[in-house]
Formats: C-alpha cells, structure tokens, sequence
C-alpha cells in the first residue's frame, strides 16, 4: 500500500537523519529535503488520478473548468509551500520557513481573486433580484 510505503520512506529518513546529523551535520540538511522529494514522486501519478477524477466530476456538474483548475492550482501551492516550509523548520530555519508561508498565502489569494469576483458578482445578481 501507498501509505506503508510513505512512512517507510519518512522513518527512514528520520533515523538516517538523526544517525547523520552527529557526524557530519552539514549533510543531514540534505535528508529532509531528499525524503520530501521521494514522497512527492511516489504521490504524483496518484494526485494525477485525483486531478482528472475533479475536472470529471466538474464537467459533469456543469462548473466552469477554469474555475476548477484555480481550485486545484490552489491547492498545489497549499501543498507545495507546506513540503517547503517544513523543511526549513526541520535544518532550524524557521524564518525562511515563515516567509514562504507568507508567500504562498500571498500567491493563493492572487489565485482566488477570480473566484471571489465571481462569488460577488452572484451575491449582487441575487441581491439585486
């Protein structure tokens, strides 16, 4: 399974980590940053399936699919600066870590602004009914 193959992947990075870290701490940086990439490269036919099976379930409601790949942009982004965050967090770089929170909160109301738009402009057909 999937998830068996994830956290064998984490501990072991984890423990490699840990055993690396008191010999030669410049390379244990390196283990984190390795360990998000494996993960993310077991994952990605899987969010594939997940994407198409969306854009699926959109077409065939009827939602505007342009409106369906912000959502999933968005989500990427929530995704992507999570795995990055997270990582500077785990080399001790907390401040790196925060400001690409800030830059990924910034990048995803950006995204959004369009959806927003057309929410008000909904609220205001309604309201004007």
């Amino acid at each position: 399974m999937l998830i068996f193959k994830i956290i064998g992947i984490g501990l072991t990075g984890a423990i490699l980590s840990l055993v690396v870290r008191q010999y030669k701490p410049e390379l244990a940086v390196a283990i984190p940053i390795l360990v998000a990439v494996s993960i993310i490269g077991i994952c990605a036919p899987y969010i594939e399936t997940v994407v198409a099976m969306i854009e699926n379930m959109a077409d065939s409601t009827g939602i505007e699919m342009s409106q369906v790949r912000i959502v999933i942009k968005i989500i990427g982004v929530a995704y992507i600066c999570q795995f990055a965050s997270d990582i500077c967090k785990d080399i001790g770089e907390s401040s790196v870590s925060s400001k690409i929170e800030l830059g990924g909160k910034v990048v995803i109301i950006t995204l959004s602004m369009p959806i927003i738009y057309n929410l008000l402009e909904l609220v205001n057909r309604i309201v004007n009914i």
